[in-house]
């Protein structure tokens, strides 16, 4: 919006040059002679007020005094040109006769139409309140404006820029889409509007309008990018996809669209790889369930055969002795009754998670379409970091990138190990570690250059993880000094 604001402190500036160049002398006769026409008009008006003429001198009388540009005489009385309206109404209401309007009531209406000295009068307060900071009521005027003149871009575009300045997005937006559709065509009032369409959620007009702002500046790169950007905020991935490839058919040496293309398609692997994680996480918690199970089973029989142990101690005990017996028998049949109560709320999680998993056998099917999905965008993704890279060597975010890739592949191999019980790490641990090594090899010199170009601390850390993993023991000291 700066380039809006901007205008209008335009307007106020030129208006502020042109009355200083005036000789002093004649401004402060022009004042005089402004305050004696307002007052000479309402004494006429006092003397016949049911005679047009009288009501449309004064009307003239309140627009000049509306449109001079010392705000010190036009801040005289700041509803004078409201006011000249509702006298203007009254002569021509006082000249028309029948139906029919005379020569005042004509010449009153041409006060209203165009760009004519109503226009102008309530153009002039609407500055002079937006210059004194005073939004609300520079709204009233520029949309006065607006009103009486529907095709002048200018009160349209004013009123747009007060209105949002207002936080009063609904007006802005009538104000806005009122200026498009008479022909404004100024950058900034379209992208003004795509973000009131933004933020209300109406995805499909926020583009079509940046759109429209494209195809009338097809070298903007401004509009370009905040397609981009909305396209991502609106999650619609392919589509900006698409548009970064038409991009980089137009210019294919474009650094950025081939850091941004890496960068969405990591955002579609990403959301492969969760699918892939929810659907084993069932499968993880249906496992988990039945692992409960089993152990309180275990606990229950434990319990169960206490019982039976204990009651057959009665057989071979006296009556006389059999009490303390009993209340341990009591007591152990009333944990065998809580353990069963545990175990079937266990057996009701079970059902639950039985439910959740679904069909086994598709699940396993799903995953391996997905990993193939995986496997395509892993084998693509590094290229269009390195394209970035060809086209400038130095582009820290396509390094760190590329950096962040490898890394990020080294750490999932990681898991694997963390992970492995102490038979499996025997059999397999050590070529697991290799691969690991091996990721941070390869993300290590797209860091360490990175670095040099940009001391970020967090690449710093990165970078230290790395090292220590790999005994660069050297390597870590100098970076710690």
């Amino acid at each position: 919006m700066k380039k809006i604001v901007f205008t209008l402190i335009t307007v106020v500036l030129a208006a502020g040059s042109t009355f200083a160049q005036v000789d002093k002398a004649l401004v402060e006769a022009q004042k005089k002679a402004i305050l004696e026409a307002v007052k000479k008009s309402d004494d006429e008006v006092k003397k016949s007020p049911a005679k047009a003429r009288p009501w449309l001198n004064r009307a003239v009388a309140y627009l000049d005094l509306a449109s001079f540009p010392d705000s010190t005489i036009a801040l005289k009385d700041a509803d004078a040109s409201f006011k000249a309206i509702e006298f203007i109404t009254e002569a021509v209401k006082l000249d028309t006769k029948d139906g029919k309007k005379g020569a005042v009531a004509k010449e009153a209406e041409v006060l209203l139409t165009g760009r004519d000295k109503a226009y102008g009068a309530l153009m002039n307060m609407g500055v002079i309140k937006y210059q004194g900071k005073d939004y609300n009521s520079s709204l009233k005027y520029m949309s006065k404006a607006s009103e009486i003149s529907p095709k002048d871009t200018s009160a349209a575009m004013y009123t747009g820029v007060v209105a949002q300045l207002c936080q009063k997005d609904a007006e802005a937006r009538k104000a806005y889409e009122h200026y498009l559709s008479i022909g404004g065509k100024d950058m900034a009032i379209l992208y003004g509007l795509s973000q009131i369409y933004k933020s209300a959620k109406e995805e499909d007009k926020a583009l079509a309008l940046i759109d429209q702002g494209i195809a009338i500046y097809p070298g903007n790169k401004d509009l370009k990018n905040e397609k981009f950007n909305m396209l991502i905020s609106f999650n619609r991935i392919d589509q900006a996809i698409t548009q970064l490839r038409l991009t980089l058919v137009a210019d294919p040496k474009d650094a950025m669209s081939w850091l941004n293309l890496g960068l969405l398609f990591e955002n579609k692997m990403s959301g492969v790889l969760d699918e892939v994680r929810k659907i084993q996480d069932k499968s993880i918690k249906l496992s988990e369930a039945k692992r409960k199970i089993a152990a309180q089973k275990d606990q229950v029989d434990v319990y169960n055969d206490e019982v039976k142990r204990t009651k057959a101690k009665l057989k071979t005990t006296p009556p006389a002795k059999q009490g303390p017996i009993k209340a341990q028998i009591a007591k152990l049949e009333s944990t065998v009754a809580e353990q069963t109560k545990t175990l079937d709320g266990l057996k009701v999680d079970l059902t639950k998670a039985e439910g959740e998993v679904g069909d086994e056998a598709a699940n396993k099917a799903k995953i391996e379409e997905l990993s193939a999905k995986v496997a395509e965008f892993r084998k693509d993704l590094p290229g269009y970091y390195t394209k970035a890279l060809e086209i400038d060597g130095n582009y820290y975010d396509a390094l760190y990138q590329l950096g962040a890739y490898y890394f990020n592949e080294a750490v999932e191999i990681k898991k694997k190990v963390d992970n492995m019980d102490m038979d499996t790490y025997k059999k397999e641990g050590k070529v697991v570690e290799a691969a690991v090594t091996a990721k941070y090899e390869q993300a290590l010199p797209y860091f360490e250059k990175g670095y040099k170009s940009k001391k970020e601390e967090d690449l710093k850390e990165v970078l230290k993880q790395i090292y220590r993993a790999l005994k660069m023991d050297a390597k870590l000291a100098e970076l710690d000094k």
